[in-house]
């Protein structure tokens, strides 16, 4: 599916993220945790575990370059969690369609979110990848980007297409 961000702001109890360059941080509160990385790492993660999960660019199978501009980790009102990958792919502003990459979200799911979340010990309940032609802010409508996202639920280690 193709989404021009249009959509309205997605409510949601968090306070505003912390970014520290070469390090993690959690910013906990009573309904959300979050978590926010930077997309310019510039060293070591949290252990070579992570760094081999977690790359800046991963390969992906369409080929085209992406990188991780955030991690975000919310609590819904139902109580389930929800880990968000938002990646940034400049070439879906030249006209790349959700069928050509249609194979990198459930990559990245499979790949990189499930791995990562074993490595930091979390649980969540859906893994929501994205993928926008630039970076954006979560949360904030523009009329500029194109967003892409599919939804998938972690079950056993493996990642289920939810679709939205």
């Amino acid at each position: 599916m193709k989404f021009v961000t249009q959509r309205k702001a997605l409510a949601q109890k968090t306070f505003a993220p912390r970014t520290f360059f070469g390090a993690f941080t959690k910013n906990l509160c009573k309904r959300a945790t979050q978590l926010t990385l930077s997309a310019a790492f510039g060293g070591a993660l949290t252990g070579a575990a992570t760094a081999g999960v977690l790359e800046e660019t991963p390969v992906v199978p369409s080929g085209n370059d992406l990188h991780l501009q955030e991690i975000l980790y919310e609590v819904r009102a139902d109580e389930s969690r929800v880990a968000r990958f938002r990646y940034v792919m400049p070439l879906i502003r030249q006209g790349v369609e959700f069928t050509d990459i249609e194979e990198d979200f459930f990559h990245l799911c499979i790949g990189v979110a499930v791995p990562y979340l074993a490595i930091q010990d979390e649980t969540v309940d859906q893994v929501i990848i994205s993928m926008a032609d630039r970076e954006t802010t979560f949360g904030e409508t523009t009329q500029v980007a194109t967003q892409f996202f599919e939804a998938f639920s972690v079950q056993d280690g493996t990642c289920i297409w939810e679709g939205f």
